[in-house]
């Protein structure tokens, strides 16, 4: 089951990356969402972070190990020096609004990329909430095959 809720977010990772980029101001809102969200989980503030994820979003992970992960490239890729937004994207799809927004974090011990994503469904009231969040560097290659 992990390894095929990997395979998912990399087809949906290949498709963002593939999407054209939108410049609308209704995307200011997925932005400041996105942006809340690496500024909690980097700064350890696990709960707050948590508050903006769908719930399918601990199908990849329980809670816990969410926690344990996050704490585990802390401690492999040092403290974190800058963040940059280094790519969004926003693709309108039959089922809904695609977001996605990767970052480019500078570490004391290296460099990662954080992706984040997020589906506004159509015809679905909800607030949009994070559904998911992947983290990549090559120093990190035996952490992300454990989780």
């Amino acid at each position: 089951m992990k390894h095929l809720n990997k395979l998912i977010l990399g087809f949906i990772a290949i498709a963002a990356l593939t999407a054209c980029q939108s410049n609308d101001p209704s995307n200011d809102f997925a932005n400041k969402l996105a942006d809340k969200f690496i500024d909690a989980v980097n700064n350890s503030k696990y709960d707050e972070a948590f508050t903006m994820v769908e719930p399918e979003f601990f199908g990849v992970r329980a809670k816990d190990q969410w926690i344990e992960y996050y704490d585990a490239v802390k401690k492999e890729m040092g403290p974190i020096i800058s963040i940059k937004l280094s790519r969004s994207l926003t693709d309108n799809r039959l089922s809904g609004r695609f977001y996605m927004y990767q970052y480019s974090i500078k570490h004391e011990n290296g460099f990662t990329k954080e992706m984040v994503t997020m589906i506004k469904k159509i015809n679905n009231n909800d607030p949009l909430k994070i559904a998911g969040h992947k983290i990549d560097s090559s120093k990190l290659l035996k952490i992300n095959e454990r989780y």
